[in-house]
């Protein structure tokens, strides 16, 4: 019943001319990381931030394809460093920090191949869906609150096997609820439950993704309400990279994530990382609100 295959996942796609479109336009633009002159653009000193939601079996040999080709020009720190460096204006060599959300137990591929590399992730996780098994209930959750097909999520045993070996813990809400449209009161009430639950179970919770992740999906309030509950950085799922200028407070880092599923074409990955370095802007570091 469970989806333990993108391939499942990709013969469900209906068919559109709109995606062979832009994967050919892709292709074209994607012929530039291939040329010489793009290496002084993946060799700028900045932070990119990469997130997955999933490795399924299919997509684990290219994911570690992945990391292997970004170790050419990149060093890997994990999300905590990575914080540090752009609020202390420390970012003096391209750097890459790999995160998850959503907490699927096929996370824990993924984390095998960080392991084996020495990387360290940060994996955010909503409470509801940690230890989630009936078979009912986990189709429920990922048709309703993530629009995805039955698959399986992690428990607290894998979470406390993801801490043991470095890896951090992250809050995604408690239930992957759409922030924007979220009644102010328990929007509060959600980050802070949600903040009380990891940090028993972890020790700590200092970072916190918003789900669907674009800036539409957010608010200022919540974003206050975010560093009132305890937690020390704010992601949201928009394109580009960061690059500082100066020293910031923690409660104005904004932090921008490229979303990567494994399975897409590699050279169109290393595309929207070379066009968020070309683009890269300090003011990239703040909310748009």
């Amino acid at each position: 019943m469970f989806t333990t295959k993108y391939d499942t996942i990709k013969k469900t796609i209906p068919f559109s001319i709109r995606k062979i479109t832009r994967d050919l336009v892709l292709n074209g633009l994607s012929l530039e990381t291939k040329m010489q002159s793009s290496a002084i653009h993946f060799q700028k000193p900045r932070i990119q931030f990469l997130y997955i939601h999933h490795v399924f079996d299919d997509e684990l040999g290219h994911f570690e394809t992945l990391i292997k080709t970004l170790f050419i020009h990149h060093s890997f720190i994990s999300y905590s460093q990575a914080v540090t460096r752009i609020l202390t204006n420390s970012i003096d060599k391209p750097y890459i920090c790999i995160s998850s959300d959503d907490g699927f137990k096929n996370n824990l591929n993924a984390a095998s191949v960080l392991d084996k590399y020495g990387i360290k992730g940060c994996f955010f996780l909503n409470p509801d869906s940690i230890n989630l098994k009936d078979p009912a209930k986990t189709s429920a959750f990922c048709k309703t609150q993530l629009h995805f097909p039955p698959t399986k999520f992690m428990d607290w045993n894998d979470v406390d096997s993801l801490m043991k070996n470095g890896h951090e813990i992250g809050s995604h809400t408690m239930g992957h609820i759409n922030i924007a449209e979220t009644d102010l009161d328990l929007v509060e009430d959600n980050l802070n439950e949600s903040f009380e639950i990891i940090a028993a179970q972890c020790g700590k919770v200092d970072h916190f993704a918003f789900p669907f992740g674009r800036f539409s999906h957010f608010n200022l309030k919540s974003l206050e309400m975010v560093y009132k509950a305890g937690y020390k950085s704010c992601a949201t799922a928009e394109r580009g990279c960061h690059v500082s200028d100066r020293t910031i407070q923690p409660k104005d880092l904004f932090i921008r994530r490229d979303h990567v599923i494994c399975d897409w074409n590699l050279n169109h990955i290393l595309y929207f990382i070379l066009n968020n370095s070309k683009k890269s802007n300090p003011k990239n570091n703040f909310n748009p609100y």
